[in-house]
C-alpha cells in the first residue's frame, strides 16, 4: 500500500533514517494548522499516525538502522 498522491500534493515530507545503536526521538512544532501527521517505512508502508498537541508539536521515534517517512498534511 502507497501513500495516496493526492496527499502527498498537500504534505511536507520529512525523511529521518537513524544510524545509531539506540532508538532517536526528533520532536518538531509545526507553525501553520495541520489536517494530519502520517508515517511510512523504506517501502512506503504505513505506520501509525503521530499525535500532535494543541501546540502543533510532535515527536518522531525512529529505531536504529530504521528510515521514516513523516507526512504532515495541511
Amino acid at each position: 500500500m502507497r501513500f495516496d498522491e493526492r496527499v502527498r500534493l498537500y504534505a511536507d515530507k520529512l525523511l529521518f533514517y537513524n544510524s545509531t545503536p539506540t532508538i532517536t526521538t526528533a520532536a518538531f512544532q509545526w507553525n501553520k494548522p495541520f489536517s494530519g501527521v502520517f508515517r511510512a517505512n523504506l517501502n512506503e508502508e504505513p505506520l501509525d499516525s503521530l499525535a500532535a498537541d494543541e501546540c502543533g508539536t510532535f515527536a518522531v521515534e525512529v529505531k536504529p538502522n530504521e528510515v521514516q517517512t513523516v507526512l504532515v498534511v495541511d
